[in-house]
């Protein structure tokens, strides 16, 4: 017995010796590494880099994270990662790999681990990369990270890179990070929106895209020629006619300050105060924070209508009836249960809560019946 367990101990410690050969040898033939990190528009900010970095005539492969985890290989090509099983930061030892393989210049990196810990080993044991942009922080995963802002500006600094460079569109917490980032020898650069800033994306997004790819050697307008040009992701932020509604995709959005920003600035743009608002609700049964939360900004926006989808719907209804007596709450329980007629009126939908399960099916309803709104 004892003499099982110190063979399959050894084998393990070899395999751990492997692995972490493996990803030195990987590292030291790719010269930059971006880890993008932030609360929000990470997987966005890292297709922006990519784009801008290869209209500028780079080597670079990306990845970004999310409910469809995707590469973007140095000749452009998208391809969806399968996984087996939950996602695991061991993941990121294979892309670290693959990119070496195709002798990539830059990897950008979209950070995949929640869990300071795993943050941190996912930045100091595996990437080591050199540059590091957050996006911003943000009130989300309460439950890991912690309550407070300055606890998730805390759990974010896990990516700064050791003698590298940190990029960052945050206000509130800089000096949080730039405390992490001066102990660790990383110079701090915070990254301020230009107010002519372009509009295919959220201002913040471009300006530290366009950050990064300048600090690598970019010129401003070729990296926002390429930029103009990159395929978002599949779930980002979107607009569509359905039927006649405006149909609002938030759903991959999640707290509440952004969710906030983006119907601010959606209702302005599209001069939408005066229509009437109904808010589709969709929660996760594993993100009992984000319910809360999102219904914190049903009541804070006053719709006329609340839908309700996904999980704890029950519950939820018996809140809001408390808190907004005058408001229609219906319950559907599925996106084909939704009724063809609700869609036959002159009214903004508005999408939040969370992409997954029920979220998706929404998702590829519209998509189906309705038509995209291009920004």
């Amino acid at each position: 017995m004892s003499f099982t367990i110190l063979v399959s101990a050894l084998i393990w410690i070899v395999y751990l010796l492997i692995e972490k050969i493996r990803v030195v040898v990987a590292r030291k033939k790719i010269p930059h590494v971006i880890h993008v990190n932030g609360t929000r528009g990470k997987s966005s900010v890292c297709r922006l880099i990519e784009a801008g970095l290869r209209n500028g005539g780079m080597r670079v492969f990306c990845k970004t994270t999310g409910i469809n985890p995707t590469t973007i290989d140095v000749d452009g090509e998208e391809r969806i990662i399968p996984r087996k099983g939950c996602a695991n930061i061991k993941e990121q030892v294979e892309i670290l790999c693959k990119a070496s393989k195709q002798n990539v210049q830059i990897l950008v990196v979209e950070c995949m681990a929640v869990r300071p810990e795993l943050q941190h080993v996912t930045q100091h044991s595996i990437l080591r990369a050199d540059i590091c942009a957050i996006t911003n922080v943000r009130r989300d995963h309460t439950d890991v990270m912690g309550e407070s802002l300055q606890e998730i500006a805390d759990a974010l600094s896990n990516t700064i890179p050791r003698n590298g460079i940190l990029f960052t569109t945050e206000e509130a917490q800089t000096q949080i990070l730039k405390n992490v980032a001066d102990r660790l020898c990383c110079r701090f650069v915070p990254v301020q929106p230009d107010d002519d800033e372009q509009t295919f994306d959220f201002s913040e997004n471009i300006a530290l895209a366009l950050a990064v790819c300048e600090y690598l050697g970019v010129e401003r307008e070729k990296a926002l020629a390429g930029m103009k040009r990159y395929k978002r992701d599949p779930f980002a932020l979107s607009l569509y006619r359905w039927g006649k509604a405006l149909f609002i995709n938030a759903l991959s959005v999640n707290d509440i300050q952004s969710t906030h920003i983006v119907w601010e600035t959606l209702s302005n743009e599209y001069d939408l105060n005066d229509k009437r608002l109904v808010i589709l609700m969709n929660n996760r049964p594993d993100r009992g924070s984000r319910t809360r939360d999102m219904t914190a900004v049903c009541e804070a926006l006053q719709p006329n209508e609340i839908w309700l989808m996904g999980a704890s719907r029950i519950y939820v209804r018996r809140k809001l009836k408390n808190k907004l007596p005058n408001t229609v709450v219906k319950m559907w329980s599925s996106a084909e249960a939704i009724p063809s007629e609700e869609i036959e009126q002159d009214k903004v939908i508005f999408a939040i809560g969370n992409i997954a399960n029920d979220g998706l099916a929404i998702m590829r309803r519209v998509r189906e019946e309705g038509i995209e709104f291009v920004r």
